[in-house]
Order: structure tokens, then sequence, then C-alpha cells
């Protein structure tokens, strides 16, 4: 082979590579957004606690609810 088919492999090697791992770096990123997005909606839609009869843990349930509401 001659020197220049060497580096153009090579070339054409590297570049096919870094695609590779350019495409596969996006689709993870955009498969641990969607999961992210998953868990919070999941909290989200999570029903309410039962009503807690010790009154100091009611307190901080009401409180927690009143903190979660102003977001």
């Amino acid at each position: 082979m001659e020197t220049s088919s060497i580096i153009l492999l090579l070339v054409s090697a590297s570049i096919s590579f870094a695609a590779g791992r350019v495409i596969v770096h996006f689709r993870n990123a955009k498969r641990k957004r969607q999961a992210l997005e998953r868990q919070v909606q999941e909290k989200r839609d999570r029903p309410a606690e039962p009503e807690a009869k010790n009154k100091a843990k009611r307190k901080r349930q009401l409180h927690a609810i009143s903190r979660t509401k102003k977001r």
C-alpha cells in the first residue's frame, strides 16, 4: 500500500470513530434527560400521603406541601 492510501485510511477510520462516539454521547444524554423527566413526573403524580396522627409530623407535612406548591 502506498503511504497516501494508508494516511487516507487512518483519517477516514478516525473520523468514523469520532462520529460514532458523538452519536453515542448525544443518545446517552437524551436517555438520561428523559429518565430524569420520568422520575420527576412520577414523583409529581404520586398520591399524597395520608395525614399523620402526630401533630408535629402533620405540621411538617403541611409545610412540605406548601413549599412544593410555591415552586
